[in-house]
């Protein structure tokens, strides 16, 4: 089982929408997928249903009222299922991710997982304390989107840090690459940030595919779904996490199927 964490120092670059949509696409090419809302806020729940906004889920598992299988949500793509936060008054949201940060917690809960997926992605909330360093500590690697914006640039070299020092430590964590998002390709200052961020950093930290400013993932997020499955004919914003998907598998040795080596298939007999 792969673990996952998508993360970042700043709020508002598109996580959740990273983290659901990408994991609707893996789930699609056959890998057993498990989306883990990490943040008190539950980002998870509210783009998707009211009801699984207000459903039981991690904290609730984490303070042993609820069983494991109780609280997964299996979605209608049989290979995809989705952990909600549960319910975290803001009063004890410190307290909530006190308890996940040192990994112990989401170690002892993943290991109950080892023979159900094949890939688990932890949604984190923003900045590297509480349930993201959690996350990142039982996890090999870490996206972290970058908003195609000044600020968010400067700060996404944090995460190097934050990486590095816990290697140091032990842990196998890697950055398995920055991931550009909310790019406008005819806006000459999120392309000089694009561009500023592609000629700064070595080439095998940045993922090549690149997420676009698009209402479609609003609209999604407004109407509880992946992107994907946003009309029956999915919209083209859609093919961007496909290719994802598949940049994301070769990154991390993904290069076969549970259900066995990829082959041609015949169009006809």
């Amino acid at each position: 089982m792969l673990v996952f964490t998508v993360a970042s120092q700043k709020g508002g670059v598109g996580k959740t929408t990273v983290a659901l949509n990408a994991s609707f696409a893996l789930a699609r090419r056959g890998w057993r997928t498990l989306v883990v809302d990490t943040d008190p806020a539950g980002a998870v729940g509210l783009s998707l249903t009211r009801r699984m906004a207000e459903a039981p889920g991690l904290a609730e598992y984490v303070g042993r009222t609820r069983a494991l299988r109780d609280v997964m949500v299996q979605t209608k793509l049989r290979e995809l299922s989705i952990l909600p936060v549960g319910r975290v008054q803001v009063e004890d949201a410190m307290g909530f991710q006190n308890l996940l940060a040192d990994g112990a917690v989401l170690g002892r809960f993943l290991a109950e997982l080892q023979d159900r997926f094949d890939l688990v992605v932890f949604d984190t909330p923003s900045g590297f304390s509480g349930s993201t360093l959690g996350a990142m500590r039982v996890s090999r690697h870490v996206i972290c989107p970058v908003q195609a914006e000044p600020i968010a640039a400067r700060s996404a070299v944090r995460i190097l840090e934050v990486i590095g020092a816990m290697r140091e430590r032990g842990a196998h964590v890697g950055l398995l690459g920055f991931l550009v998002t909310m790019l406008q390709n005819g806006d000459a200052s999120s392309m000089a940030v694009a561009e500023d961020l592609w000629r700064s950093l070595p080439k095998e930290l940045i993922l090549d595919t690149t997420v676009p400013r698009d209402g479609a993932f609003l609209e999604a997020s407004a109407a509880g779904v992946p992107v994907g499955l946003l009309r029956r004919r999915a919209p083209p914003a859609a093919l961007i996490f496909d290719q994802l998907a598949a940049e994301l598998e070769a990154r991390a040795g993904l290069t076969a199927s549970r259900e066995g080596q990829d082959e041609p298939i015949a169009l006809v007999d």
